[in-house]
């Protein structure tokens, strides 16, 4: 049964489209580039706009709990709202939430800052870093050796979202920290579309957890450790047993009965590197705003991932607020979030809520809200 648990989980998590009473919450204030501390007054009215616009989040058919980041420029507020589960304590500002597949961004970036150092390339082959695994295309030929790195960031290897094979191959190890190196060792993977044409996969990015693994010598978790405190997210982990009662129960309906998982239910080590990342708000928008500065910065490490070809790694490009967006969504049992940056208005969107079962109609309703919210973020 649990198991079956860890595939759904596998297969869940996916991009998407993405005037009452003002809830309590607290303002973060952000120290602007001359060392000076930007008017409270303008957190303020930021966060009272981004309060109302997500409050939504704390009402079926979503959790009991959201919370949401806003940067603009050298203003920021973070608003957190509800309960991490019913009958739970508060959410605060440094609540962790699951944001699924916004976990791809974090995989990417340590790819590209990995490429960046010259310990891989983008364009090596994937044979090149797992020579245990095979990708065979439907004609029966091995395309591990012209797959790239590059394609599997931008989900353009035809590798399928879950691998036919998975459970039998796991063998209920899921929970090992050995296992994408065991998974790697020898695996043959069929793909399910054509290299070079986009097909979004989940199967793509546990592979790029394996390629940090073997170049880094330590498990995923671990080197994403080291990783977020790199970039400052101490609130933030890739394994979920270490967290305590300031994480957010993800609140599902199962045959018709609400129910909330505990963030051990989530302690998948394959499903880490796609949809492993617990935050706070404030660290994710912290990460957005190292996306606004590489885009502007030719030596940033991750720069290559802002799209300066028109071709982003591990983000999706899209237009808000009359400008191009960089940005990834998610979805997986019991949450949901999104991370949105607009680098030419030095704009971060961070947010998430505890509930979510995949349905397209809260897809829709979820994406509503991040308009929304993102609309109450003042441009400069």
């Amino acid at each position: 049964m649990r198991a079956r648990w860890f595939v759904a989980l596998a297969a869940a998590s996916s991009v998407a489209s993405c005037g009452g009473h003002v809830p309590e919450g607290n303002v973060a204030a952000k120290e602007a580039d001359g060392g000076s501390v930007v008017s409270t007054d303008e957190q303020q009215r930021l966060h009272d706009r981004l309060a109302n616009a997500v409050a939504p989040l704390v009402e079926s058919p979503f959790g009991t709990a959201a919370a949401v980041t806003g940067t603009v420029g050298t203003v920021e507020s973070t608003v957190a709202l509800g309960t991490l589960w019913e009958g739970g304590p508060s959410a605060t500002n440094d609540s962790r939430f699951n944001v699924a597949s916004v976990s791809k961004v974090l995989t990417a970036a340590r790819i590209v800052s990995l490429a960046h150092a010259k310990a891989i390339g983008l364009d090596d082959p994937i044979s090149k870093h797992l020579p245990g695994v095979r990708l065979i295309d439907k004609g029966g030929v091995d395309r591990a050796g012209t797959i790239t790195v590059r394609q599997l960031v931008q989900h353009r290897s035809g590798l399928p979202q879950v691998p036919r094979d998975l459970e039998q191959k796991v063998a209920n190890r899921w929970s090992s920290p050995d296992l994408l190196r065991v998974l790697t060792d020898s695996w043959d993977l069929a793909l399910d579309g054509i290299p070079g044409q986009y097909k979004y996969s989940n199967t793509g990015y546990a592979l790029l957890g394996a390629i940090i693994e073997r170049t880094r010598n330590c498990s995923y978790a671990d080197c994403m450790s080291t990783y977020l405190s790199e970039l400052g997210m101490m609130h933030s982990t890739f394994w979920p047993t270490t967290l305590g009662d300031d994480a957010a129960r993800g609140r599902v309906v199962v045959q018709g009965t609400v129910k909330f998982n505990e963030s051990g239910w989530y302690a998948s080590r394959y499903a880490l590197p796609f949809t492993g990342l617990w935050t706070s708000m404030p660290d994710l928008a912290r990460f957005g705003s190292v996306v606004v500065a590489a885009s502007k910065d030719l030596a940033s490490p991750l720069h290559e991932m802002t799209a300066p070809d028109g071709k982003p790694l591990g983000l999706f490009l899209d237009t808000r607020l009359d400008a191009t967006s960089l940005e990834h969504d998610g979805s997986g049992p019991g949450f949901r979030a999104a991370l949105i940056v607009i680098p030419s208005k030095s704009v971060v969107l961070a947010m998430a809520t505890n509930g979510g079962n995949e349905t397209k109609d809260e897809g829709t309703a979820f994406a509503n809200v991040v308009r929304s919210t993102l609309n109450a973020v003042p441009a400069p």
